[in-house]
């Protein structure tokens, strides 16, 4: 790759986005500007404010993503161990004098500031993800004359703070062993569209293009308290969004708790910001996963029951109750549209189980096949190593040992 000359490219991206950029030189610590110089009413200096953005083992040659505590988006680009550009500050809301108020409550921020900072804040520009995408995109361009690969910059966007399988898979199974955002409607309403029919390409598509502008204010007093509200709200709808479009609902509404549970413990606002997002994606990537939109609704009730009762003994009867069927009748539907009888099909779900219990649990094996209301040890062990081909201790050891 071959580095162009930055201060010409600083100088391009400025009268192209009318957004600061600087250049820090790492070593001997100057600082070359280009575009309007803003001042932050918080830092005595820019270089103190550039130091809090550079962090050790920054990785070198890929835009990073900065979001402060104070609503503020910079781009830092470490182009090479001894030069760094910084683009911004910009920001991806819109700041009225209610959010300054509530920026000013959360970090303790004298009254005195408020003129300054209104003022500070009216100055920055407004940039979508979708434009800070292709901001990271040409900086990069013209900086080594090739393309960029965009999902490098959207995974510091989306994908922040994943909830781990495990995890999920632990909350779940406890339970079952315990037996707005005011956006355009439409705007809004296509969130949900997508995660309900899994699109998640449009899906991403469509948060890029969407301003966070136009929120409701659920908190006079704290800012923080206030997107925190809003992703709460983002959260829920989202569940429900999923489990319309086929997601088992104990698994929609653990992920729900969990990511509540995390908006709840951070005060990092970047994270709060990404949950939210992280939770959509996560979502329709489960629900594609278990798609039951082909199936009726006799045949989808009867798999969520078995899905949420996997620890106790289910039978056809059972079932056929549920959905005020006849046994022989439920029988037939249920293979037609499954292509499984409805035994073997909980047999299957029930090994599918002993496979996360033996890699995501201490249980022993005769722990599990009581957990899982098998007749006896030696019964199970022949079931699962006809489903998987391995015995319940060579599929432990053999997926604990890779």
């Amino acid at each position: 790759m071959v580095k162009q000359n930055l201060e010409y490219i600083s100088q391009l991206i400025y009268d192209t986005y009318n957004i600061p950029i600087f250049i820090f030189k790492n070593k001997s610590h100057r600082i070359t500007r280009s575009g309007k110089q803003l001042r932050h009413p918080l830092f005595d200096s820019i270089e103190t404010f550039i130091n809090r953005l550079i962090q050790p083992g920054d990785q070198q040659n890929v835009p990073l993503i900065r979001i402060t505590n104070y609503l503020e988006t910079l781009i830092v680009f470490h182009s090479s161990s001894t030069e760094t550009i910084i683009i911004g500050p910009f920001t991806s809301f819109e700041v009225t004098e209610n959010t300054v108020n509530g920026i000013m409550h959360d970090h303790q921020i004298s009254s005195s500031y408020q003129q300054e900072l209104c003022h500070y804040y009216s100055q920055l520009e407004l940039l979508n993800q979708k434009q800070i995408v292709s901001l990271c995109s040409l900086t990069y361009f013209l900086i080594y004359q090739e393309p960029m690969d965009e999902e490098i910059v959207r995974s510091q966007l989306m994908n922040f703070d994943e909830i781990e399988p495990t995890h999920i898979e632990q909350a779940i199974r406890h339970l079952r062993l315990e037996t707005s955002f005011h956006l355009d409607h439409k705007t809004e309403q296509k969130i949900w569209q997508y995660v309900k029919e899994g699109k998640k390409e449009k899906l991403l598509q469509h948060l890029e293009s969407i301003e966070m502008e136009g929120l409701s204010q659920l908190s006079k007093k704290s800012h923080l308290r206030n997107i925190k509200n809003q992703i709460i709200i983002y959260i829920a709808l989202a569940t429900r969004a999923a489990i319309e479009g086929g997601l088992y609902p104990e698994i929609a509404y653990t992920m729900s708790d969990i990511s509540i549970q995390k908006v709840e413990e951070t005060f990092d606002l970047q994270k709060v910001l990404l949950i939210g997002d992280n939770l959509l994606f996560s979502l329709v990537d489960r629900m594609n996963e278990n798609r039951e939109s082909a199936h009726s609704k006799a045949v989808n009730t009867c798999k969520n029951y078995i899905f949420n009762h996997i620890f106790e003994q289910i039978s056809i009867k059972d079932l056929a109750d549920l959905v005020h069927l006849n046994p022989v009748y439920l029988s037939q539907l249920f293979k037609k549209e499954t292509n499984k009888p409805i035994g073997k099909y909980i047999q299957g779900e029930k090994i599918k189980e002993a496979q996360k219990l033996l890699i995501q649990t201490d249980y022993s094996v005769a722990d599990i096949c009581m957990l899982l209301h098998f007749n006896n040890q030696s019964h199970f062990s022949s079931l699962f190593k006809k489903f998987t081909g391995v015995t319940p201790n060579q599929y432990r050891k053999n997926t604990l040992n890779h």
